[in-house]
């Protein structure tokens, strides 16, 4: 498993917002858990997939496209492989 920290310094909630309805929400292939907030600095989301290979196809899958419509800024990536992923429902 993956977990991935993006970190969109200057992102808004009105650019959030318009992905997310673009993209609807249904659970994409390979997903466990999606958070998204918005910090004083931009937008914060935290993600864990199954692997890279998920990630990438949800990417493929319109995300990039929509990301770049609603003209986000480039994120910050974090990314490591996850050790225990306990507490979610």
């Amino acid at each position: 498993m993956i977990c991935r920290i993006y970190d969109v310094p200057g992102g808004t909630a009105a650019q959030y917002d318009q992905v997310s309805e673009r993209m609807g929400d249904s659970r994409p292939e390979g997903a466990h858990v999606h958070i998204a907030g918005i910090a004083d600095d931009g937008i914060k989301v935290i993600e864990v997939w199954d692997s890279q290979e998920h990630i990438d196809r949800y990417m493929n899958s319109g995300l990039g496209q929509e990301l770049e419509e609603a003209e986000l800024p480039e994120p910050k990536i974090t990314q490591f492989e996850v050790r225990s992923f306990d507490w979610a429902q």
